[in-house]
């Protein structure tokens, strides 16, 4: 019987030794997931910053070539290519810019509603009349609906098309 107990507590202790050899790889394993993912976080992260820095410099770099007053074109010639180096740092995150096509149907999951226009046609009820900001994707998902006008079509005497 003191064999067997001696057996016993021999296996036990061989397998509290496993358990705790376990937890070990398991504390070490997820030590090094959340390390992984910080990496992963930072380097996502530093695209953005890079981004963002190089915009910094554009910024200042044209702030510095002006020495006469822009005229219109001039000044929104230089406020869209901010705006694309903007874009370009965002589609090193995986995410890019949309814009709907004016006509086509207002989508409530893809488009925010900004303003009404007056629709030419009933066809043309509940379209988009104006892109007037775009909207981001990242892949599927929408992280920033765009921002348009909604064609809306009265009938004569004033009374709106039925929802449908």
């Amino acid at each position: 019987m003191e064999r067997a107990v001696a057996e016993f507590t021999t296996a036990l202790a061989r397998q509290q030794d496993l358990a705790d050899r376990r937890e070990e790889i398991i504390t070490r394993l997820h030590t090094e997931l959340q390390e992984l993912r910080r990496g992963e976080l930072d380097a996502a992260l530093d695209l953005v910053r890079h981004g963002l820095i190089r915009l910094h410099d554009r910024i200042l770099r044209q702030a510095e070539q002006i020495d006469a007053p822009l005229g219109t074109a001039e000044l929104r010639a230089l406020l869209r290519a901010l705006a694309d180096e903007a874009a370009d740092t965002l589609v090193g995150t995986g995410t890019e810019a949309y814009a709907p096509e004016e006509g086509e149907p207002f989508d409530s999951a893809r488009h925010r509603p900004v303003g009404r226009a007056e629709a030419a046609s009933e066809e043309a009820d509940r379209t988009v009349a104006r892109v007037v900001a775009a909207g981001f994707v990242q892949g599927e998902r929408v992280v920033r609906k765009a921002e348009v006008v909604v064609a809306r079509w009265e009938r004569p005497g004033g009374t709106p098309p039925s929802a449908g």
